[in-house]
């Protein structure tokens, strides 16, 4: 079973937790299903792009089969597409939760979800993003100021070679 860092920034708050490919699913389930709306898309603040691909609706983390699939359906159209990456290329996940205060909503509690995978082809790393696309006035620009402060959260861990992992604690003893 595969362990891998999930960083975390709560309003200025850094954590990094062990995670896991179900717990990672359930996470991202979980958020898909409680919004009305969740965008979907890479971001790349080297490039300062944002790429939207659609509104995502179903997520699959699946360690035995090496796949992390997200279905979505397109801005556009409402065609369903899906995305599929190798589980095996999965580096680290992030997770930003800050209070904002949004021009129509008032104070908000705001949440993005990012996953980064190793692209073999680029030879960089890709990052994905879900993000609630009704609950703020502008998401994109949380998705980009979130993903500033969070980025480099985690990535000084390495649970795989520490042991924390209650899965792996045993071959270490």
């Amino acid at each position: 079973m595969r362990v891998f860092s999930h960083g975390s920034n709560v309003n200025f708050n850094e954590s990094t937790r062990e995670m896991f490919a179900k717990d990672l699913n359930e996470i991202i389930r979980g958020y898909i299903e409680g919004k009305e709306s969740v965008l979907f898309g890479t971001i790349d603040l080297d490039k300062e792009a944002i790429y939207v691909f659609g509104r995502a609706q179903q997520i699959d983390v699946d360690e035995q089969k090496n796949r992390f699939a997200v279905t979505y359906t397109q801005m556009e159209k409402p065609l369903a597409e899906k995305i599929e990456m190798p589980f095996e290329n999965l580096e680290i996940s992030h997770e930003a939760l800050f209070d904002i205060i949004d021009e129509k909503q008032g104070q908000v509690q705001y949440r993005v979800i990012y996953v980064s995978f190793w692209n073999e082809d680029e030879k960089e790393e890709m990052t994905y993003f879900f993000a609630d696309e009704y609950q703020v006035s502008h998401p994109l620009e949380c998705v980009a100021s979130f993903w500033e402060q969070v980025t480099n959260v985690g990535r000084d861990v390495d649970f795989t070679m520490t042991g924390c992992s209650a899965f792996d604690r045993k071959s270490h003893l």
